[in-house]
């Protein structure tokens, strides 16, 4: 069974998130079997699913168990299995990582008999895992373990913290000190292999931890109630629960043994009355701080009931100089949880996404996209929406929430026609932007761009004396051939002749090659003699190849679908209207198959923290656009 059909959005979102940050190779997982033994609660199960997540589309073959070490009774000193996470299962003398959660971002306040009880479990605990033959031992703590720290020290992984018997949490961190030492020097004992991790306080949708002000405020935030804050200069490190259960695979993974490591999520280590600003900008109207000056560094609720400060403050360079890089900040992980526990069911959404202007683009895009619609239907031109468009038509009704851009495509035939009749037909404040058209421009396929307006990507805005305006994007899908071998042989041609233009355009090496990895290198050396202006001719030679040929197939060589191969002309056969953004739109009659070919499950959305826009836009300026009304 998928994941997706187990966890909701949210828990499927940081579940996948190890294997979409690309830190972690399908080599370096494979085949693993993790167990994982801790207090048996959301974060082990978090911790589960995550490994479990790479089985989903990869393949992995990864086992993920959640065990219990049996401390008493006949069965004393082993291991009990509480829950699987894969299909597949296995003895515990069989895993190669152990994942000990111990007491990270969990209460730690035992009675002095409690924690000398707690070290006693903790060390036997040890030496039944030392004696399972894993390759590898991983300890999760956090910065508790550190004590008090003094203002703007970030605390180093072998630096000791501030230590007062007499301070509000020195239980915490005598207890994390204590477990860490047992690990270190039982695994040293025995030769083992072993690292510690210490987190920053985790937070995160539908995860259950100990409770933190970052947590407090998005609920309070949530539920439109007041608290009291009393404000520090002091910084805390957070982290999102994505970025730990990635830092985890990461640690187990890629970076050498015998480590401690501290780990903070992106942008994250903020001040108290940063998480306050934080939350206000996006949730003006729900977020209800009273901010107070107050004891600085106070680690507790004062006498007036306001909320204090951690103190927990780490210095993560070590770990990022291994190469982990984490993905969530602190502004987008408050807004995902502060949405989450709303539970409006409403599709989520990052509702500050480029400056507060994505619907306005997506309003200018309307626009024009019914001034398309007149022009086809005035020369009974044939189109359809296309790509992330067609998707959003029939997912959503409209617009996908986070996209800023629109697409429609055409047969050649259709799309030569509209070349024909758009100049004297598009309002002239139009530009159709097209290699002959404008100099230095090599797009293969037509992009509408308005004056007076920029919005350019990370890549058109290397080339600033291009027209970057807002675009709108037509592509047509060309005929191929009707056998495999030639259908083959004409998307790897074609695939090749397009990566010479763009990549000699860029100036970038041409990467990978998939199963031709020396025939990309051979071509990568060739683009730097063959003139651009014939890798032009080439291309498009190429693009038309079987034109006016009934071959029954089509492919998207213009497009970004070019390696999904060909697909049945009858596809595009049979246009049927549908309901985009209140208006009525063509769409293929089998979009069903089309949209399967393109996007796999069609119906499931991209990841919630990857909800931005589908452009990396680093220039825009709306103009004149700016309070646009369709």
């Amino acid at each position: 069974m998928l994941l997706r059909d187990r966890l909701n959005e949210f828990e499927l979102d940081w579940a996948q998130a190890a294997v979409r940050s690309g830190l972690i190779s399908l080599k370096q997982i494979k085949g693993k079997k993790i167990l994982i033994v801790g207090q048996e609660d959301a974060f082990d199960a978090a911790i589960g699913w995550s490994f479990a997540a790479w089985n989903d589309e990869r393949h992995a073959g990864v086992r993920a168990e959640q065990g219990r070490y049996v401390d008493s009774g006949a069965a004393a000193g082993s291991f009990e299995g509480i829950r699987s996470y894969t299909d597949e299962t296995f003895a515990p003398e069989e895993a190669d990582y152990v994942v000990l959660t111990g007491l990270c971002c969990r209460e730690a306040n035992d009675t002095v008999a409690g924690t000398i009880d707690r070290m006693g479990e903790f060390r036997r605990l040890v030496s039944a895992v030392l004696s399972l033959g894993c390759e590898r031992i991983l300890l999760l703590s956090d910065g508790r373990v550190y004590g008090r720290l003094g203002h703007g020290f970030a605390a180093s992984e072998y630096e000791a913290g501030q230590t007062d018997p007499c301070a509000p949490g020195f239980e915490a961190q005598y207890t994390l000190q204590a477990l860490e030492q047992i690990l270190v020097s039982e695994a040293r004992k025995a030769g083992k292999a072993y690292d510690i991790l210490r987190t920053g306080l985790i937070y995160g949708a539908c995860i259950s931890m100990r409770e933190n002000l970052a947590t407090k405020l998005a609920a309070k935030t949530a539920q439109g109630e007041e608290i009291s804050l009393t404000l520090s200069r002091d910084r805390n490190s957070y982290i999102s629960i994505h970025d730990a259960l990635t830092a985890i695979q990461f640690v187990l993974t890629k970076c050498p043994a015998n480590k401690i490591l501290n780990v903070s999520g992106l942008q994250s280590d903020v001040t108290d009355g940063e998480l306050a600003m934080f939350l206000y900008d996006n949730f003006p109207e729900q977020c209800r701080v009273n901010m107070t000056s107050g004891r600085q560094g106070a680690a507790q609720t004062d006498a007036e009931g306001a909320e204090g400060h951690e103190g927990i403050f780490l210095n993560t360079q070590l770990i990022r100089h291994y190469g982990f890089a984490p993905a969530v900040s602190m502004e987008d992980g408050l807004i995902i949880l502060v949405k989450s526990l709303q539970n409006t069911g409403e599709v989520f959404i990052f509702d500050n996404t480029y400056l507060g202007k994505l619907e306005k683009v997506q309003k200018i895009l309307l626009a024009y996209l019914l001034e398309i619609d007149r022009i086809c239907k005035k020369h009974n031109i044939k189109y359809f929406l296309a790509g992330g468009t067609l998707l959003g038509a029939i997912r959503h009704h409209g617009f996908i929430p986070w996209d800023d851009d629109a697409d429609v495509m055409m047969l050649r035939e259709d799309y030569d026609r509209f070349l024909a009749v758009a100049k004297d037909e598009l309002p002239e404040n139009i530009f159709i932007q097209l290699p002959h058209t404008e100099k230095g421009n090599y797009n293969p396929f037509t992009k509408l761009r308005i004056d007076n307006t920029m919005f350019a990507t990370e890549f058109t805005g290397h080339f600033l004396w291009m027209h970057n305006g807002i675009f709108f994007d037509i592509l047509a899908h060309d005929r191929t051939g009707r056998s495999k071998w030639s259908q083959k042989l004409h998307l790897m041609t074609t695939m090749l002749m397009r990566s010479i233009v763009f990549n000699k355009w860029g100036d970038t090496d041409i990467a990978g090659g998939g199963g031709h990895p020396i025939v990309c290198k051979i071509v990568d050396k060739v683009k730097y003699i063959v003139p651009m202006r014939f890798a032009l001719w080439a291309q498009n030679r190429l693009l038309e190849f079987y034109k006016n040929r009934d071959t029954g197939y089509l492919y998207d060589g213009m497009g970004r679908n070019l390696s999904r191969g060909s697909f049945p002309e009858e596809w595009l056969k049979e246009v049927v209207y549908v309901d985009f953004e209140g208006y009525r739109f063509p769409v293929p009659k089998e979009y069903d198959k089309y949209l399967t070919y393109l996007y796999g499950d069609y119906m499931q959305m991209i990841p919630v923290s990857s909800r931005r826009t589908s452009h990396s836009i680093v220039l825009m300026d709306l103009g004149e656009y700016s309070d646009f009304r369709v």
